[in-house]
């Protein structure tokens, strides 16, 4: 798809506000259908829900009420925001706009590409949990860096897969939706905005990547997650197909769950939650294969892009 197909009858902020309004209230009816199923599953009454999502391993059994208050509140919302967006306001059918043709290279090579940029993402990772914030931003950080706890224990929670069946819930809720939901409403939403109003491809992919990390409310994983939102756009704007960029996503959060439940299952001896420090060269190593593989890419575009 190209950014002329972005009516051009709005200014920006009206659609950055019409875009922001409708995730709101698409999340605010997820949020109230997902915590109304929660607290039925497990039991929990509304007022003890702030106790569970900071010490969640005093609730051992509300591991499926999370995940589908998980489905409901992020992922669920963002792919009616984006459809709605592109019904509405757009007047144009997202799915049919949003899907060029691709040979079935390209998943091979997106997957190459995306497992690959691990290592060096898991550098990034290491960094920008060292980052110290100057003095008077004290009260900032410690706050930030409780969250971030908090916000560890329910990710350890969450992929704590005592059964196959657990793995394969938390691959559909991590993987599947959140590679579909978060690149219909950053890449193939927000992004084409962007790109219609700035005319520059580089400035909309950076743009909404930054957006997409900032929303994760997440300090300490930002700039990973900014290099990662940057790479889906690339591979979205190159491929015009959104499929590609959700699959890369859906490839990024599936891979490491898939890690997390073979070292669960002693089938591997690689902890990949471990916070060890990648070595440099490794990361020197996926860095290099990292632009090798963009480049090849982007030279090899249309081969990737269309079907024989």
């Amino acid at each position: 798809m190209t950014h002329s197909q972005i009516s051009p009858d709005r200014s920006l902020l009206a659609k950055l506000l019409i875009l922001f309004g409708l995730v709101l209230v698409c999340m605010a009816i997820g949020y109230f259908i997902g915590i109304t199923i929660f607290t039925q599953l497990t039991n929990i009454p509304l007022d003890k829900f702030q106790d569970f999502t900071i010490n969640p391993t005093r609730f051992p059994g509300a591991w499926n009420g999370l995940m589908i208050l998980q489905a409901f509140s992020t992922p669920l919302p963002f792919i009616g925001a984006a459809l709605l967006y592109w019904k509405l306001i757009e007047k144009r059918n997202f799915v049919g706009i949003h899907t060029a043709q691709f040979s079935g290279l390209t998943l091979v090579v997106v997957a190459m590409l995306v497992i690959g940029f691990m290592p060096f993402d898991g550098m990034i990772i290491e960094l920008n949990k060292q980052m110290v914030l100057p003095d008077f931003l004290k009260g900032v950080e410690k706050s930030m860096r409780a969250s971030e706890d908090n916000l560890a224990l329910l990710t350890k929670y969450m992929t704590d897969f005592s059964s196959r069946t657990k793995f394969y819930i938390a691959l559909f809720v991590v993987a599947v939706l959140a590679g579909i939901s978060e690149e219909f409403i950053f890449r193939g939403t927000l992004q084409n905005i962007l790109l219609k109003s700035t005319n520059n491809q580089h400035i909309a992919i950076w743009v909404s990547a930054i957006i997409f990390s900032a929303i994760h409310f997440q300090f300490y994983g930002f700039f990973p997650r900014m290099l990662l939102g940057a790479m889906f756009g690339y591979l979205y704007y190159w491929s015009q197909n959104i499929w590609v960029a959700a699959f890369a996503h859906f490839v990024n959060n599936g891979f490491t769950l898939l890690m997390v439940y073979l070292f669960q299952q002693k089938i591997t001896k690689t902890n990949i939650e471990t916070s060890q420090s990648v070595p440099l060269s490794i990361a020197f190593m996926s860095l290099l294969f990292t632009g090798v593989m963009l480049l090849w890419m982007y030279r090899n575009r249309e081969r990737l892009a269309f079907s024989d």
